[in-house]
């Protein structure tokens, strides 16, 4: 037989037509069902809140971390009957809480700059007031704080006003923590109050929501005096001494720089007023402070007290 006459026999093998197929497609469809249910939770958040609701989460989810155990859950209703709440509620400063936050303050006098143009001493007339604003708002306008910070002066001192807006919230929602964008602040602007001699006194206020805390007695005065406290804490820990502050006040919502909207942020506030020597003076004779009279008011109540009988009555039937 010749070689053209062999026969060649090739083996192939066929593959199963019932091979499984992969898993890849079930990650892929999870993921997806995670999307649209997040999706879904949003829609839900929009049609369930008003619009100063949201924009409190949002303000919330933009001065926090996720990641900071510290930070709260803005959708907690254990201590709550609203998921929501426009920092009405307060948390207790325990010792716990003070320690922990005395850990984000540095030592010595804080980590402010020094401006070297501002001369120590007590500033009383309004050409002072000038130069202590100008050199607050320079420190203002470094971190690009501006919309939250106001700055006012007044025959009788220099009045800052510290508020919310919709994306940045002074406080911890519903308690006395406050965020780190304010914090920072304060301490910024402590040394300030450290090289002045002039007393202050810090207020702080609420919007017009009613607390909603269940069993609990604690009241927007509680939650207002106890941020604040936090403001003068922080201020001691820039730096600032302790004694000048001459005065804390929890105001609630008896003052309200937005009648038409009780609920709106720029009600949520801490304000801090410099005193003038003449009306820390004033405030310390209201509570009862033996301070030196001014000489001419002095002089004017010895000549009252030193005028004759007769001429007081001939004084008064004149009348």
């Amino acid at each position: 037989m010749s070689d053209s006459n062999f026969v060649y026999i090739k083996k192939r093998t066929r593959q199963s037509t019932n091979e499984t197929h992969g898993g890849a497609w079930k990650v892929a469809f999870a993921d997806f069902m995670i999307a649209l249910m997040a999706l879904f939770l949003v829609l839900w958040i929009l049609q369930v809140v008003d619009e100063t609701e949201r924009h409190a989460i949002v303000a919330h989810l933009n001065s926090s971390n996720v990641f900071d155990d510290n930070a709260g859950n803005p959708f907690d209703t254990s201590q709550s009957l609203s998921p929501i709440d426009l920092a009405t509620n307060s948390a207790d400063l325990t010792a716990q809480n003070i320690q922990n936050q005395s850990t984000s303050f540095r030592d010595g006098d804080g980590d402010g700059i020094e401006d070297d143009a501002l001369i120590p001493g007590q500033y009383d007339t309004m050409e002072q007031l000038e130069i202590l604003s100008h050199t607050l708002k320079k420190l203002i306008e470094k971190q690009n704080a501006t919309n939250n910070v106001k700055i006012d002066i007044t025959p009788h001192g220099l009045r800052m006003v510290f508020q919310d807006d919709f994306r940045q919230n002074m406080f911890m929602l519903g308690g006395a923590k406050l965020t780190p964008f304010f914090e920072d602040l304060l301490l910024i602007i402590a040394p300030i109050f450290k090289q002045i001699s002039n007393s202050m006194i810090i207020s702080g206020h609420t919007d017009g929501k009613q607390f909603k805390r269940v069993f609990s007695q604690n009241t927007n005065w509680e939650l207002s005096s106890k941020r604040a406290n936090v403001a003068r804490y922080t201020l001691i820990g820039g730096g600032m001494p302790e004694n000048r502050v001459l005065q804390i006040a929890g105001m609630a919502n008896r003052v309200l720089l937005n009648q038409e909207k009780p609920l709106s942020s720029e009600n949520r506030r801490i304000e801090i007023f410099v005193l003038t020597t003449p009306t820390e003076t004033i405030i310390n004779s209201l509570f009862g402070k033996n301070v030196e009279k001014i000489p001419l008011e002095n002089s004017k109540e010895q000549a009252e007290q030193n005028q004759p009988v007769l001429r007081q009555k001939i004084n008064f039937e004149t009348q």
